[in-house]
């Protein structure tokens, strides 16, 4: 069973760097320090939940949505140095394996399914992983094998944690919370083998 990618220490840290325009000092101490205590062994799909329960003032409240792009980007770049750090041995270890595009692939459908706005949400997520600098083929929707085909392996989570950001902004993150658990059991069973820590 593979790692996750980053140590717990490595996701305070962004967390640290995305939150510090926001919050200083004390504050941020006690923040942090909650989130290690209840999130650090979590997968990142619930720190819009997180967010939401240290953003106790109005002003907070309305900067949340910028805050979670902003420690989200900062995962992504931590998460980025890691890969270039462990590149030759991350090649050698990890063989495409056919159950795990299989269930990324799954997971992405299931979400869809319980889309209506399908091509206002599809627009948005694409949009936003070019902007990552993923390159996708413009016509494919992302619930199609196309899209899966041309993926790297190790931007299934980043991918996933992209719709989940899009499912909040679209229907909030309760719905979105409820969804993403319901879906991770249902992969969870029906892949037994695949280690989830590598999509989430």
């Amino acid at each position: 069973m593979r790692h996750k990618l980053l140590s717990v220490m490595q996701k305070k840290q962004a967390i640290e760097h995305g939150l510090s325009p926001y919050m200083q000092g004390t504050v941020l101490d006690r923040v942090l320090h909650y989130w290690e205590q209840e999130y650090g062994d979590k997968p990142s799909f619930v720190l819009n939940r997180f967010l939401s329960e240290i953003c106790n003032s109005d002003e907070l409240r309305f900067h949340r949505k910028e805050m979670l792009k902003q420690v989200l980007s900062e995962m992504s770049a931590v998460e980025k140095q890691v890969l270039l750090d462990t590149k030759p041995k991350v090649q050698a270890e990890v063989l495409i394996s056919e159950n795990l595009s299989a269930a990324f692939f799954d997971f992405i459908d299931a979400v869809m399914l319980t889309v209506t706005d399908l091509n206002d949400f599809n627009t948005e997520v694409k949009e936003q992983l070019q902007e990552m600098g993923l390159a996708i083929m413009s016509s494919a929707k992302i619930n199609q094998a196309a899209f899966v085909e041309f993926l790297p392996l190790t931007r299934y989570a980043q991918v996933i944690t992209v719709i989940y950001q899009c499912y909040c902004e679209f229907y909030g993150p309760a719905k979105a919370d409820q969804l993403y658990a319901r879906v991770k059991t249902s992969i969870k069973t029906k892949y037994p083998d695949v280690d989830l820590h590598q999509l989430l």
